[in-house]
């Protein structure tokens, strides 16, 4: 696997040059509307390299600078510059004689009103905050439209005003070497230029139908091949959409009503695979986290799960695993512990796990269950791990041998509950009850001398 990040050192050269001027519009710009979008590192990346040019051109730093200060990894970094890249904000270059030494030209954000009209920017805006959020987000941005057809405009001129005598200045007065500000690039502009949407195709599947062609306009167009880039939307899945946001009388294209189709199919289940992707990632990290700590696959299961539950919902689905149901009781204890216990829920999770699992006790005993709480509140068990680990203190301590010899996991015990996790047991557990069910040799002996007496005392009556 390649790390673009690994020619990247902190000792690298960084020099930073202003290509426009940038205020505290500008700021707000990026904070409020593009946040979203690149993250905080980026943008308190953007922000550093702003400050560092309040009141010179041009400034070279050495990267570790900019690394400390940001509290970043060059990971990191170049996780936030490639960012900052991608939105147009920066420019990178390269010197030829010398790889490690980088020029970055910071660049002016988008006005906002040019944000919101480049359909690009806007739409993966309701992707990360929602409808609601974007349009407040605008109308905070929007400039008055108060109607003044019943005014009449009576604004001076600059010459009206000012009196210029052009014969003082001559024609070198006004040559100079300063360069001309770009004019922004939109977005979707650039993307649909690189699109590999097959517009005839689609264009040509419309042409069976009712479609007005001249209601495709530019700015459709335009919707339709940016809808295409953020959702992966292809030409077939596309026809379909426009048929359904056209009126069927005059065939155009309503592109207001093409846009909340859309949303309504693709912005929810977009959401959702973001959020199961970091919740994916966020899982692995853990998992690797706890392995390292020295946990068992049973136990790191076990610990994931108290932590993405809620104690109630917890203690139900062990309940419902078991054919039992909570009491009223039992909601009093929990409710109790959530109340008064300073622990975590993980922690009270594990907890449950300990009494109803392990121990398989039919219900929560309070007795138990607050003594036990209090031990732990008493020595600081602050994480779902601290808490197994003492667990398992306690059932070395106990040794139950009262357990089922045929307990290695509740999910052949329990009733067939589909919709309910099936908890088992950490192989610990599982080998401490198995080892509780067999007699020691001392044992052994002493129920075969028992038995023997018994007999004899019978058969002398």
């Amino acid at each position: 696997m390649s790390y673009p990040w690994k020619s990247i050192s902190p000792k690298d050269s960084l020099l930073i040059i202003k290509s426009a001027i940038l205020t505290d519009s500008h700021t707000r710009t990026i904070i409020s509307l593009y946040q979203p979008l690149i993250g905080r590192e980026a943008v308190s990346l953007y922000l550093l390299m702003k400050e560092y040019l309040a009141e010179t051109t041009d400034k070279e730093v050495v990267l570790a600078d900019l690394l400390a200060q940001l509290s970043i990894d060059v990971q990191g970094y170049y996780t936030a510059r490639i960012k900052l890249e991608a939105y147009g904000l920066i420019k990178v270059f390269r010197q030829k004689e010398n790889e490690t030494t980088y020029a970055i030209s910071l660049q002016s954000p988008l006005s906002p009103e040019q944000f919101f009209s480049d359909s690009m920017m806007k739409m993966m805006l309701v992707e990360k905050v929602g409808q609601r959020l974007t349009k407040e987000l605008q109308e905070r941005f929007a400039v008055s439209n108060q109607d003044l057809s019943g005014y009449v405009e009576i604004t001076k001129s600059f010459l009206d005003v000012i009196h210029v005598d052009m014969s003082k200045y001559s024609g070198n007065s006004f040559e100079g070497n300063h360069p001309q500000p770009e004019v922004k690039a939109n977005l979707s502009d650039e993307l649909v230029q690189n699109s590999i949407f097959d517009w005839p195709f689609f264009v040509e599947g419309l042409n069976k139908h009712y479609i007005n062609s001249q209601s495709l306009t530019k700015d459709v167009r335009k919707t339709i091949l940016t809808f295409h880039l953020l959702y992966g939307i292809d030409e077939l899945e596309m026809q379909k959409l426009v048929l359904e946001a056209s009126d069927i009388m005059s065939g155009d294209v309503d592109e207001k009503r093409l846009t909340t189709l859309v949303h309504k199919k693709y912005l929810n289940q977009s959401a959702k695979k973001t959020e199961s992707a970091q919740n994916k990632g966020n899982s692995q990290k853990r998992t690797r986290q706890l392995e390292q700590k020295g946990f068992s696959e049973e136990e790191i299961e076990i610990i994931l799960h108290a932590e993405a539950t809620q104690p109630y919902n917890y203690l139900k689905s062990i309940k419902q695993q078991k054919g039992g149901f909570v009491t009223s009781n039992e909601t009093w204890i929990l409710k109790e512990l959530v109340g008064n216990a300073p622990l975590s829920t993980a922690v009270i999770n594990i907890l449950l796990n300990y009494l109803l699992i392990i121990k398989d006790a039919p219900t929560l005993e309070k007795n138990l269950a607050t003594k036990i709480a209090n031990d732990w509140a008493q020595n600081k068990v602050a994480s779902p791990e601290d808490a197994m680990i003492k667990v398992k203190q306690l059932y070395a301590s106990f040794n139950q041998s009262k357990e089922k010899k045929s307990k290695p996991a509740y999910s052949k015990n329990y009733n067939k509950n589909t919709h309910a996790r099936k908890e088992t047991l950490p192989a610990w557990a599982t080998e401490t009850a198995e080892r509780d069910q067999r007699l020691t040799s001392e044992e052994e002996e002493g129920y075969k001398e028992k038995l023997k007496r018994i007999r004899n005392k019978k058969s002398g009556e």
